[in-house]
């Protein structure tokens, strides 16, 4: 068995022990958990750190976040059908985004700009955050409902 001439570690099949063909510790490797949810949904503080994507949805899909107070909690939403998206606050006007301090839901609802959308949304059990991303340089409108 060689030996790794930078770490000086036994290296087995041009990989030191313990690691994938990746080069990854397969117990320490993080992967989300992916749901695909394709009818209107309340999310759970339990599901923190879940991608939902509405793939297969066949009418508009709204999320229902926790309670700010159930925080913390991070998760990702993803637009993968035609049909309109909305992360919607548990309270109404609480939710922080773009130029917005007291927002209800914020979506993807305009014609033609609404697959690949995606929004992110955390709460540090004091506020809630929703930051919505667009995909490589293409400009989705984006609509947010006080």
């Amino acid at each position: 068995m060689a030996k790794d001439k930078q770490t000086s570690m036994p290296v087995f099949q041009g990989r030191a022990p313990g690691v994938n063909k990746y080069g990854q510790i397969d117990l320490m490797q993080w992967t989300p958990k992916v749901v695909t949810k394709a009818a209107s949904y309340t999310v759970l503080a339990s599901e923190s750190g879940t991608i939902f994507v509405t793939t297969g949805a066949t009418a508009a899909v709204d999320f229902t976040l926790p309670a700010i107070t159930d925080g913390p909690w991070y998760y990702m939403f993803i637009c993968g059908a035609d049909f309109n998206m909305n992360v919607s606050s548990a309270t109404a006007d609480t939710l922080v985004t773009f130029n917005d301090l007291a927002a209800d839901d914020i979506g993807y609802e305009t014609s033609s700009m609404k697959i690949g959308g995606a929004v992110i949304a955390v709460s540090d059990a004091t506020s809630a955050f929703g930051c919505f991303l667009t995909t490589g340089g293409h400009v989705q409108t984006v609509t947010v409902n006080s």
